[in-house]
């Protein structure tokens, strides 16, 4: 079993998991949007917020470093979701 540490995760949300939003494949009716916007990127904005803080903690992030910065991150996902809604009233 591969052991991944908190960066590895961090990168992992902002390299995989919310690039993927944006794919064609997944079905992105108002069910999913809502669903989206109220339940996954709160959750994933919190689990990133905690995984780059436990970075900092266990030293794989300096305590300058923008990818560990909670702005940064904060801002990731607000720009996340605007271009999620932006897409959600396109495709309407």
């Amino acid at each position: 079993m591969a052991i991944s540490t908190a960066r590895k995760r961090l990168e992992s949300i902002e390299r995989n998991v919310l690039p993927s939003m944006f794919m064609g494949l997944i079905i992105k009716n108002d069910k999913w949007f809502k669903k989206t916007l109220e339940e996954t990127l709160p959750a994933l904005e919190i689990k990133a917020i905690t995984l780059a803080s436990e970075c900092k903690e266990k030293g794989e992030c300096n305590e300058d470093e923008p990818f560990c910065d909670e702005t940064r991150i904060r801002n990731l996902f607000k720009e996340t979701r605007s271009k999620l809604e932006k897409e959600h009233l396109t495709r309407q």
